[in-house]
């Protein structure tokens, strides 16, 4: 005996967790047919689902507090990650921009150079790259020479197109230092999110959880189906016994019909053999007819030939009949004699 448990009845669900079995529908088979299934669905018992509708509820409810609780944290998690990003984003935008307006001042250095007609290799422009690199060190110690040139320029008067880059080359340098701090905060804030990005996965909060909770509907599942069985299994020998009856029935029927023809198959036979005898002595009772039609003729035709030769053959009785009819048995003797003597002459 087998128990099968319906599929709608006894499925348990929940977040990424799916109990799915199949179901095969029989159709009625005769009782000739070579197997029968003795399979029983729990659906079809009379089953108490209220005990296992509370145990999936609760059990849904509980796996999804876990979840939930676990994405509470990871949504914060994730959260500040995402602020993090976005603020190294916007430092990144603006270091970005700062470097623009570098860019742009060293467009307008270009521009008063090419106007005031100064040559690159000229030393009114290296004297200016002197004095932009000693208004605003930059880390790079000055040679020995270069020092000396430098105490000369004190004593000596700015050209106009030197004195328009110097004040342009100001502003070149404030936004250089913004720029050098907005990527510099850009960069802190990027290894800030990397660095949250990695401790996530290091704890696996959100995985953990799901997968708690696929085994918490696991069990559960396992739970109802042992509460099923143990509600189903005292149905399942009355069921049984039943169905045992019903095939008891159906082959004492079979065993009935089975009698009946064979009882039918002997009459049967019975009939044709009466049949064949009766056929049998419909067959000797005509030969018999014939012989006595035969006999008869002869008679007749003797009796006329005997007529005819102007015999008295009036009142000739049983005796006389009987008398005539040796003499023409030995009538028939002797032609046949006669036949072989015949045959033996020709020999």
């Amino acid at each position: 005996m087998q128990v099968k448990f319906n599929v709608n009845d006894n499925q348990i669900m929940g977040p990424g967790v799916q109990t799915q079995t199949k179901q095969s529908e029989h159709a009625g088979q005769k009782s000739s047919q070579s197997k029968r299934t003795n399979t029983i669905f729990a659906g079809d018992l009379p089953i108490n689902k209220d005990s296992i509708t509370v145990r999936k509820q609760q059990a849904q409810k509980k796996a999804m507090k876990m979840i939930q609780d676990a994405w509470g944290v990871d949504r914060k998690a994730k959260q500040g990650t995402m602020e993090t990003q976005e603020k190294a984003q916007q430092w990144r935008a603006e270091a970005l921009m700062n470097q623009e307006k570098v860019a742009e001042c060293e467009e307008r250095k270009e521009k008063f150079r090419q106007g005031y007609g100064v040559d690159e290799d000229s030393q009114e422009q290296k004297d200016l790259e002197l004095l932009e690199r000693a208004m605003y060190p930059s880390g790079g110690e000055l040679t020995e020479e270069e020092e000396k040139r430098l105490e000369e320029l004190q004593n000596q008067p700015l050209t106009e197109y030197q004195q328009k880059c110097l004040e342009v080359h100001k502003e070149q340098y404030l936004f250089q230092n913004r720029a050098e701090s907005a990527e510099s905060v850009s960069q802190y804030y990027a290894q800030s999110a990397t660095s949250m990005k990695i401790e996530r996965l290091k704890f696996h909060k959100m995985a953990d959880a799901q997968d708690n909770a696929e085994k918490l509907l696991t069990e559960t599942g396992k739970q109802i189906v042992g509460m099923l069985w143990e509600e189903a299994k005292d149905h399942v020998d009355e069921t049984y016994e039943e169905k045992r009856e019903e095939e008891k029935e159906k082959a004492e029927e079979k065993e009935e019909q089975e009698e009946k023809v064979e009882d039918i198959r002997e009459e049967k036979e019975i009939l044709e053999e009466r049949i064949e005898t009766v056929r049998e002595d419909s067959r000797e009772t005509e030969k018999a007819n014939k012989e006595q039609e035969r006999n008869a003729r002869e008679e007749a035709e003797l009796l006329k030939s005997m007529a005819d030769a102007g015999m008295d053959v009036a009142g000739s009785g049983a005796g006389v009949k009987a008398e005539i009819k040796d003499m023409l048995n030995k009538m028939k003797l002797l032609e046949a004699d006669i036949k072989g003597i015949e045959v033996d002459e020709e020999i």
